[in-house]
């Protein structure tokens, strides 16, 4: 059974000793919230309510939008205001329909929204009104469940998506998180072994002792760390940093997981709206290394891997043609913010960055991949100087939500109209080389070009792509497997190359120079070889071309190739072809077929060794917040490894496809 969290026992709870209403009702207690100082819940349950609902195309319609009603039994929490008032629609509600034995978990939005009107005369116009807005994050078919274990943690997996959103890719509303959440005054995370008695955690020490426990899914962990930093005054940082280290080490962790935890946090977190979460994970690692939780190299390591992810994403996806034309920007502020840290340590630190006499070839590679990302960050903070932005950063969608009076509403005009934005990114704040060791780093990371691997940095970015929600329509909510591709553009790589050379005053006829620039290109996958995106709104890996129309890609990340071998059983096609140079390696592309509906598996070579096709014949599921097709996936074609161990033998199986099944539909049948 595909589960969220991993299973506490193996000796499941059968429902006949624990009904649906009690598993709701424990999953939903005030135990598992934590409430920062500003947000006050109310809780309420109603044995019978009728209310307008439909469900179409996956979406919860307006009440406006449909006639239809339906009785359900409910569990609901509103949000309280400081006078006492409670919020217009329940901040999350749980309807059990027991007609169909059904769950709906829903959430509101407070938000800005359109409605129409009649002004008189028979004249009907529009007009913008305050309301709060229903999202149907999920319905549970309690008939799929065969135990009270698995109900509860499907529950609880759906009610943490609910705060935090449902995707670390936050393209619509239902993906991105709750704005109680952001501002770290909302946290949900289901505690089996809370007292009955037991209330929301109020404060951090709260939060620390009693909602970091082990068993948590990375997911939660990552939120729940999001959360505690929010709501750790920097003040009491150094004595926060302490007591978490502290607790996760009863956790059963290490600290030498904790720089993991920061890049799951920084891999997940959605940092619009913009708050204090950047400042205060560097308050953090400095406290960290103040208490000698962290040293100086783990800090410069996560940083540099930071600038090397904001680097690649901001080559794929820049602010020129993407993020609303630069409306949405948090991902520069970051980069400014992480690059000064940076630099501090640099200057307090040189020898971390820069080679040494007695450094061996580990080392000269560590200080190499230090100076790649004081390189990228470097060039991109250079890139953006004085480029046009909204007053805050912000997207049509997130200004429509009623956020804090810190976060005032932008103009649409600005978001819309770059030409109207009258802020200027790093304005008065030009980059100055400071002192002889950045000017040394920078100039090392020039001569690491002749490197392979750091030429291929300088045009990297990193491509997203749902490719498994074949079948789905337009507007439909798309959980399915979000992968990810590297891709290589030399247009841009000899641009930095020029702008580098600009900041350390090397010629244009410098040898080493034009050396580089007449590199040979990277072998990879045009982008006329990769199929288009099936429907609009939906990340393809084929939103290269906007960025730069010479992209190749080269491969996928080694996490998308897990996540695929993960969530369907590879096992009958293994039996039947020699694949296990493509099975067991995790360096392969996988790209949507230009000739069909389906995905294209490329080996390290870049053959292509597999054509898969998504079976959507009886729809999609979801369990542990993954979403994927019922039938699984059908191979159409194999090009498997001879007897030579290079050759291929290519085998049509169109007529005979091999099915690869989900991981859950043999675990739970």
């Amino acid at each position: 059974m595909m589960r969220f969290r991993l299973p506490r026992s193996s000796a499941p709870s059968p429902f006949i000793s624990y009904g649906v209403q009690a598993v709701v009702a424990e999953t939903f207690r005030p135990a598992h919230f934590f409430l920062g100082s500003q947000l006050d819940l109310e809780w309420e349950h109603v044995e019978a309510e009728e209310l307008v609902w439909e469900i179409f195309r996956g979406q919860l319609l307006d009440p406006a939008h449909t006639r239809q009603r339906r009785t359900f039994e409910s569990w609901k929490v509103y949000a309280q205001t400081p006078e006492g008032e409670r919020s217009g629609e329940p901040l999350l509600a749980l309807y059990l329909d027991s007609g169909a034995n059904e769950l709906h978990v829903v959430r509101s939005l407070d938000s800005y929204a359109w409605e129409g009107y009649d002004s008189g005369g028979n004249v009907y116009r529009s007009r913008e009104t305050r309301k709060w807005l229903r999202e149907r994050v999920g319905t549970i078919a309690l008939d799929a469940f065969g135990s009270t274990a698995e109900l509860i943690d499907e529950l609880a997996c759906q009610l943490f998506l609910a705060v935090v959103g449902t995707s670390r890719l936050p393209l619509s509303s239902l993906e991105t998180p709750l704005p109680a959440f952001s501002f770290g005054h909302l946290f949900y995370c289901y505690r089996p072994d809370a007292p009955p008695e037991a209330r929301p955690a109020r404060d951090w020490r709260a939060f620390v002792a009693d909602m970091l426990i082990p068993g948590l899914h990375p997911r939660e962990e990552a939120h729940w760390f999001e959360t505690f930093l929010h709501a750790v005054p920097v003040e009491e940082m150094r004595e926060a940093s302490a007591i978490f280290v502290r607790r996760w080490t009863e956790c059963a962790r290490t600290r030498a997981e904790l720089p993991a935890l920061l890049r799951l946090l920084f891999n997940e977190v959605s940092l619009s709206p913009y708050t204090d979460l950047v400042d205060k994970t560097l308050a953090f690692l400095r406290a960290a290394v103040e208490e000698s939780l962290l040293t100086i190299e783990n800090i410069v390591d996560f940083l540099s891997f930071l600038l090397r992810h904001i680097g690649r994403h901001l080559t794929a996806y820049d602010l020129v043609i993407f993020h609303h034309r630069g409306a949405n920007y948090p991902d520069v502020l970051l980069l400014d913010a992480v690059l000064v840290e940076y630099r501090k340590l640099l200057r307090r630190r040189p020898g971390v960055y820069l080679d040494g006499e007695g450094d061996d070839a580990g080392v000269r590679r560590t200080k190499r991949i230090r100076r790649r990302a004081l390189r990228q960050g470097w060039l991109l903070r250079r890139r953006y100087e004085g480029h046009a932005v909204p007053d805050l950063p912000t997207s049509p969608g997130e200004n429509r939500r009623v956020l804090p009076s810190s976060h005032p509403r932008v103009s649409a005009e600005q978001i819309e109209q770059p030409a109207r934005r009258s802020r200027f990114l790093y304005e008065g704040d030009r980059l100055v080389l400071l002192d002889d060791s950045e000017r040394e780093a920078l100039r090392q990371s020039f001569v690491d070009l002749d490197c392979d691997e750091e030429w291929r940095e300088m045009g990297l970015g990193l491509f997203l792509d749902r490719p498994f929600g074949v079948g789905k329509r337009v507007g439909e909510p798309d959980a399915t497997l979000l992968l990810s591709a590297e891709a290589f553009s030399p247009s841009t790589a000899r641009q930095r190359l020029h702008a580098l050379a600009t900041e350390i005053d090397v010629s244009a006829q410098d040898e080493f120079f034009v050396r580089l620039l007449a590199r040979p290109p990277l072998s990879g996958v045009p982008l006329e070889s990769i199929g288009e995106g099936l429907r609009p709104g939906i990340v393809s890996l084929l939103d290269a071309r906007l960025a730069a129309a010479d992209f190749v890609f080269l491969r996928s990340t080694p996490s998308s190739i897990r996540a695929l071998f993960e969530q369907f059983d590879f096992t009958p096609l293994a039996a039947l072809y020699r694949l296990e140079d493509v099975l067991n390696s995790e360096s392969l592309l996988l790209a949507r077929s230009p000739t069909s509906d389906g995905l294209r598996v490329h080996d390290r070579l870049l053959r292509v060794r597999m054509e898969l096709e998504v079976a959507v014949e009886n729809g999609f599921s979801c369990r542990g917040g993954r979403e994927f097709p019922v039938l699984g996936l059908r191979v159409l074609s194999v090009a498997e490894t001879a007897a030579d161990g290079e050759t291929l033998a290519i085998h049509n199986l169109r007529d005979k496809p091999v099915s690869l099944a989900p991981r859950w539909t043999r675990e739970f049948r």
